[in-house]
């Protein structure tokens, strides 16, 4: 008799033939309930442990185990002792020895109800679980480390895959096979699971179970300003000298996937990704995307279909500010978040002697924006500091003195001419 555990799947296939390698592997620890055990729910298998509490006309306890046979002994205290230290210490007698297998822990419950009531009158039985089993199946296909796998009942199949070392480059995680019993019970969906929460296709394991994660039917690569899932790298930015995090990754494409579906199994854009210069490379064609439209909902035509071997690049954003004009040190210099237009100045190493600083100005695109309030600098804006027109009472006296060196020229030239 094959037990059920917890919350059936609501899918069930027809049957598939998979086979198992003879590798094994175990879990270290539980991993943690992700509610409490229902009674209803949990059903007894050799390894168990559950606590009997007796209690009425007669009084106690004691902890039982579910054999190899799937049985639990039924013990009855014969005799008390107290020890040296006054402790009261009842000794029992095991009567028989009752088969629990394959029950819940409630039905257990009412079953060894109706033999202790052959022992004793007006008594009530209940049952406690004290410790888990474990339990045995198969993990095999485009995993890491496939093979035999020890898990725990309230494990579900994201968790025994983890066992296995995780699902491979090439894996499949939404269309992964659960078979049990000889047939195709449940197609579990980890993408779904995991952006959604839904626990409907991430089903508990049982004993026997074998889990087949399958190859990717259809695939994408994603790759730049993305925050990636696995494998990324972070490198130092030609642009900005800080370290950004890019990522570059094959990932599964679902039939009606758009851009916007895969940049989120890519783990999301990074703050320094330019949206608006994003593009599909589709055999010869470079295909423009606007992924900042394609992210708004409802936006189907930036949003576009992706297919079998796309490749979709997030360029970083060119994070350029250029400083020309009257400074000691005009060029490109890189984009600091929140830096206004004096301190790309300053970076340029100041205005020159002759620099009218009060003239600076911003150049971004056709816009010109003035110096007036020290304005936020943009990633590509061009900061232009002018030359003055006129510097102080020096050029004052300069310009006379070259006006009047010519009229006194033009005089001597004009009283020689008329001699």
């Amino acid at each position: 008799m094959k037990s059920l555990l917890f919350i059936l799947p609501v899918c069930l296939f027809s049957q598939a033939s998979l086979t198992a390698p003879a590798t094994a592997a175990a879990p270290t620890s539980v991993t943690g309930l992700d509610k409490p055990i229902i009674s209803e729910e949990y059903f007894l298998m050799p390894g168990d442990s559950i606590l009997i509490t007796v209690s009425g006309a007669t009084n106690y306890s004691y902890s039982a185990f579910v054999t190899y046979e799937g049985k639990v002994f039924i013990r009855i205290p014969v005799s008390s002792m107290v020890t040296q230290e006054g402790i009261y210490q009842p000794k029992y007698d095991v009567v028989e020895a009752v088969p629990i297998y394959g029950l819940s822990l409630k039905t257990a419950k009412d079953s060894l109800r109706v033999v202790f009531q052959k022992y004793f009158r007006n008594v009530n039985v209940n049952t406690t679980l004290i410790k888990m089993r474990t339990i045995v199946l198969f993990v095999v296909g485009e995993v890491k480390n496939p093979g035999t796998i020890q898990a725990w009942p309230i494990d579900r199949v994201s968790e025994v895959i983890k066992y296995a070392w995780g699902i491979s480059t090439l894996g499949s995680r939404s269309k992964i096979q659960l078979k049990r019993g000889g047939q195709l019970y449940c197609i579990v969906n980890l993408e779904r699971f995991e952006t959604q929460g839904d626990i409907s296709v991430n089903p508990y394991v049982q004993d026997g179970d074998i889990v087949y994660v399958p190859k990717m039917e259809q695939s994408v690569i994603v790759q730049g300003a993305v925050f990636g899932k696995g494998g990324y790298e972070l490198r130092v930015s030609q642009l900005t000298a800080a370290q950004e995090r890019t990522s570059e990754g094959l990932y599964e494409l679902n039939s009606g996937e758009r851009v916007a579906d895969l940049i989120v199994k890519a783990g999301g854009t990074t703050p320094w990704a330019d949206l608006k210069n994003a593009y599909i490379n589709r055999e010869s064609q470079k295909i423009a995307v606007n992924v900042a439209q394609a992210l708004q909902l409802g936006d189907t035509t930036a949003n576009q279909l992706l297919l079998n071997g796309d490749v979709l690049v997030i360029p970083s954003i060119n994070a350029l500010v250029y400083v020309q004009g009257m400074v000691e040190n005009p060029g490109s210099f890189a984009y600091q978040a929140n830096f206004k237009i004096l301190d790309y100045i300053g970076l340029a190493g100041g205005p020159t002697v002759d620099a009218d600083q009060a003239g600076a100005r911003i150049y971004r695109g056709k816009k010109r924006i003035s110096i007036r309030g020290n304005p936020v600098v943009e990633p590509g804006d061009r900061i232009y500091v002018p030359r003055q027109v006129f510097k102080f009472w020096q050029d004052y006296v300069e310009i006379l003195s070259v006006a009047v060196s010519i009229l006194i020229s033009y005089l001597t030239l004009r009283t020689t001419t008329t001699k």
